[in-house]
């Protein structure tokens, strides 16, 4: 009996022991520094404060930062990416997760110390990662452009497209690798090698309409180059494929396989050599009027003339006379001198260019250029017969030659010893004469009404062609007006 007694009060008093130890424990465990043998990302924090722990993992993560290079590795070739940029660590959250055992309530932190100190805690504060920074690190490493795939690729070569169709590959999967490296990131070694994990990278297939499409081009004459001092700019052959003949070849092609498709060409109307050796070589027309007037009337002619000469026209370009000329003021170089203004003759600035325009005009009729736009004057021109002058206003009136022949036309325009003559050069492809004929529908009430017309002959002038150039209507008072 007294034994059991001496038993039960040795474990009373064991008991108590045991309690007092664990409340002196629990009572040692304090809320501001953190328990022995802690260790997050390797760095001992044992008995720092929450400050001092933040300092310590800060250190510790820029230093990881620095050294943070990844070697991943694509197809047998390997690819060095410095991520630390991209990687933001919460050593803050860290430090307070290192406090908490400190903050448990008061029984608990004695099981907390006691785990801590026998096993210690070791925690990983893992990096929280900026994925555009972390693309844009990746990406100037060449690492997203690397692709094994084969592009099909195209060769002219004398009259057929060589095409070597292109083969499937492999290429990064893009999303799956930027998971990847803050994972090899957490394992704590900054020299881990990845394996790029990739996708397949299909050969785009060949679209036959599409690369008909690309590889096609219209034939180009040779023409002159305004912008650069009316050098030739070369001829294009017309290049087009036998598209019947590609698509029966892709139908039975494999991925790698060569085919050959031929070429159907189309030849310019005017190659370089043909424009270099005819060039200007011959005068399509010729006119010339004779200028009288006043001394400043014969001064604006001079004005103009000067304006004019040289001027080139391509295949399809047009002249405008206005613009050619510009606006008629004493700043550029005009006089005043007689001109028309609602049937009277007055003094304007410029006064006579009118001659220079219908003797251009007359000359661009023989020559068999198109006259998109023609006005005839008030009275009949002293200087041109009715039906033949053309006269221009600024901004109102204008002189507008096409140049409808495949060969450059240059136009010549000089004023000597009383004489105003416009010259048309260009390349006669073929004789074809032309003869102008005008026509008066009628004069007799107070207006003169006439038709120009152009018949142009085949070369034995078997058969010709006539055109209605311009329609004419004049004050019929038997006037003829410089």
């Amino acid at each position: 009996m007294r034994k059991s007694r001496g038993t039960k009060r040795g474990v009373y008093l064991c008991i108590c022991v045991l309690t007092a130890v664990y409340t002196a424990l629990c009572a040692a465990v304090r809320a501001d520094r953190i328990l022995p043998r802690t260790r997050i990302n390797g760095v001992a924090l044992g008995g720092m404060t929450e400050e001092e722990a933040v300092l310590a993992l800060e250190t510790e993560a820029r230093s990881r930062r620095e050294k943070t290079l990844l070697t991943v590795s694509f197809e047998g070739r390997e690819y060095r990416i410095d991520v630390g940029a991209a990687l933001e660590y919460d050593s803050r959250a860290a430090a307070k997760e290192a406090l908490r055992p400190g903050r448990e309530p008061f029984l608990a932190r004695g099981i907390f110390c006691l785990k801590t100190l026998i096993l210690g805690r070791d925690c990983i504060c893992p990096p929280v990662t900026d994925t555009e920074i972390l693309r844009k690190t990746v990406a100037s490493s060449g690492l997203l452009e690397a692709d094994t795939s084969v592009r099909t690729s195209y060769e002219e070569k004398d009259d057929r497209l060589i095409i070597t169709l292109g083969r499937d590959g492999r290429k990064v999967a893009e999303e799956e690798l930027l998971e990847e490296i803050p994972n090899a990131v957490l394992s704590g070694n900054g020299e881990k090698r990845i394996e790029c994990p990739t996708v397949v990278s299909a050969a785009e297939p060949v679209d036959p309409e599409k690369l008909c499409e690309e590889v096609y081009r219209d034939a180009a004459d040779a023409r002159l180059d305004p912008e650069n001092g009316y050098e030739i700019i070369p001829s294009v052959t017309g290049a087009d494929l036998d598209r019947e003949q590609l698509q029966g070849l892709l139908a039975s092609a494999k991925q790698g396989d060569t085919i050959e498709v031929s070429f159907t060409y189309t030849d310019p109307e005017v190659s370089t050599e043909d424009l270099e050796e005819h060039i200007f070589e011959n005068v399509l027309a010729e006119c010339s009027t004779s200028v009288g007037g006043s001394e400043n009337r014969r001064s604006n002619i001079r004005v103009a003339v000067d304006r004019c000469n040289g001027t080139i026209l391509n295949a399809g370009d047009e002249f405008s006379f206005n613009n050619t000329v510009g606006e008629q003021t004493a700043e550029t170089g005009f006089k005043k001198a007689n001109a028309i203004l609602d049937g009277k003759i007055i003094q304007a600035y410029g006064g006579g260019i009118c001659q220079v325009s219908t003797t251009i005009f007359e000359a661009a009729l023989y020559a068999g250029l198109e006259i998109p736009e023609r006005w005839c004057h008030t009275y009949i021109s002293s200087y041109a017969d009715a039906g033949m002058d053309a006269a221009v206003a600024w901004d109102a009136l204008d002189l507008r030659i096409a140049n409808n022949q495949k060969y450059p036309v240059k136009l010549e325009v000089t004023y000597e010893n009383g004489r105003l003559t416009a010259v048309l050069w260009g390349t006669r492809a073929e004789e074809l004469p032309v003869e102008i004929e005008t026509e008066i529908l009628d004069d007799s009430g107070d207006f003169l009404k006439v038709m120009t017309y152009r018949k142009i002959f085949s070369a034995d002038r078997s058969h010709f062609s006539i055109e209605k150039i311009a329609y004419s209507e004049y004050l019929n008072s038997g006037k003829r007006v410089d």
